[in-house]
Order: structure tokens, then C-alpha cells, then sequence
């Protein structure tokens, strides 16, 4: 029975860093690891620039994957649905947009690569280029 028990505990573990999400940015991107508060702000859209002047890209998985609830969690310490109202509030009053929405991690880990200055992240057992710098909280 014990060995059972420790057999799920140690899988239930495996299994909570394995979908884990870090954050990477694009290696011209400047004053990193960021607070949290500065994550929050760049990811809600309310930060647009970095501290030398360029724009921030932000690039994000589909609301509903279970990437990005584990992302806004961890990473955010905040609920997915509040990102939405913010990223709402943003767009309906004029004074911003929502990020950019990407169909996988693949495709993440392409446009950071390529574009200056952007950020997102990915899973903990998705590989890297080398082009990415990894912000782990």
C-alpha cells in the first residue's frame, strides 16, 4: 500500500512540472529576470515598451489551452479570466490591444526567435533554440 502511495505521489509530481510554463523572451530583450508585477503588467497589456525603448510583443497561447491556465497561475499569480477582462477593458475603451494569439508552442518558440523584443512562453519539456532567453520564476 505505501508503495502504491508513493508510486502517486511521485507521478502526481512529475506531472506538475511537466506542464509547467516558463517564460522566454527574445534575446534582445532587456532588464531580465522581470518581478512578477512586471509580468503582469507586460502580459495585461498595460506595459508596452521596454526600459531602452522598444516595443514589447507579447505572444500568447489560445485563453482555453491548458498552457496558458497553468502560465497565468504560476507565472501571474492571477485567474485567466481576469487577463481576459483586462486585455476587454483594453480594447473596447481604445487605448490598447489584446496580444497576439498563436495556435502552438512551435509557432511560439518561431516568433520570439524572430522578432525583437517579444516575450511568451512555453512548456518546461519544450526545447529551445538558443535564440530565447528562459525566465524562470
Amino acid at each position: 500500500m505505501r508503495l502504491v502511495a508513493t508510486w502517486m505521489l511521485l507521478s502526481y509530481l512529475f506531472c506538475a512540472h511537466s506542464t509547467a510554463a516558463q517564460v522566454i523572451v527574445n534575446d534582445s530583450a532587456v532588464e531580465f529576470p522581470l518581478p512578477v508585477q512586471e509580468l503582469r503588467l507586460i502580459f495585461s497589456m498595460q506595459k508596452t515598451y521596454w526600459p531602452d525603448g522598444n516595443k514589447i510583443h507579447v505572444f500568447i497561447l489560445s485563453p482555453s489551452s491548458e498552457l496558458h491556465k497553468e502560465f497565468c497561475f504560476q507565472q501571474l499569480d492571477m485567474m485567466p479570466y481576469m487577463l481576459q477582462r483586462r486585455w476587454d477593458r483594453l480594447v473596447f475603451s481604445g487605448t490598447g490591444e489584446r496580444p497576439q494569439i498563436l495556435s502552438s508552442e512551435a509557432e511560439m518558440k518561431m516568433l520570439i526567435s524572430q522578432t525583437p523584443g517579444a516575450i511568451g512562453y512555453i512548456s518546461h519539456r519544450a526545447s529551445l533554440t538558443g535564440d530565447e532567453y528562459v525566465y524562470a520564476r
